[in-house]
């Protein structure tokens, strides 16, 4: 049988008014809870006390207001807000439908970004006009002086994977002469071909468009040349 505790002399049995312990503590000791529980209630207001010091924030999301470390590095109150402003919507320009991209894929590098929802889309898109197979028996032959001609691509400047470009497409004017020819890499010909198929139905006078797009097109293939000049001249200075 446990005896009872005896009080020692000087000092008093507190009961903690939170976790209910029983301890005895100084007689002058006027605290009404234990050591733990105090401790844990002085931390608590600590953090919060800090929480309220640290600057606060309007988030580029949702607008509302949240607090963020010294550094102030955050931009967004949560990840979840974070995520959806870095969607954008929008609508596909063959079928019509809504979309959501994030905004990195907006990116520019190609004429089709953010355009199609899909890449069926993107190619329905492109061959939504009548497109003739082959380019004549001679087509071997007249592909290799283009290429002799412009030995590199107009826009970008690579001499890899050339494609052999009609500025009016053979399937409205059978022309495979020289002056509608012009040498592009793989990745420009699909850039190439979308603006003259966004052109097509707005320009009644096909001569107009083969005109404008031969004079830019041009305009690239000598600004293309100078640069690859100047970077061959500064290689064997």
């Amino acid at each position: 049988m446990n005896s009872p505790r005896v009080r020692p002399r000087g000092r008093r049995q507190r009961v903690c008014v939170d976790c209910g312990r029983s301890e005895f503590v100084r007689s002058d000791n006027a605290a009404v809870q234990c050591h733990r529980c105090s401790s844990r209630l002085k931390g608590a207001k600590g953090n919060e006390a800090r929480r309220r010091a640290r600057p606060r924030r309007i988030c580029e999301g949702c607008g509302s207001t949240f607090h963020t470390s010294p550094s102030g590095f955050r931009r967004y109150c949560t990840k979840t807000c974070r995520r959806e402003s870095k969607r954008v919507r929008r609508q596909c320009a063959y079928c019509g439908h809504t979309f959501e991209l994030l905004q990195s894929a907006l990116c520019g590098k190609t004429h089709a970004a953010g355009r199609f929802c899909s890449r069926s889309c993107y190619h329905a898109h492109l061959c939504r006009t009548d497109r003739v197979h082959g380019r004549g028996s001679r087509w071997a032959s007249i592909r290799r002086e283009a290429i002799r001609r412009t030995p590199f691509c107009v826009l970008c400047g690579t001499t890899r994977r050339l494609d052999v470009h009609h500025i009016t497409p053979y399937r409205l004017t059978r022309d495979n002469g020289q002056g509608n020819l012009i040498p592009v890499c793989k990745r420009c010909h699909k850039a190439v071909e979308t603006i003259f198929v966004d052109l097509e139905p707005l320009v009644d006078d096909l001569t107009v468009t083969r005109l404008v797009l031969r004079s830019s097109l041009e305009e690239h293939r000598l600004a293309t040349w100078m640069k690859l000049r100047e970077i061959w001249s500064n290689l064997h200075v």
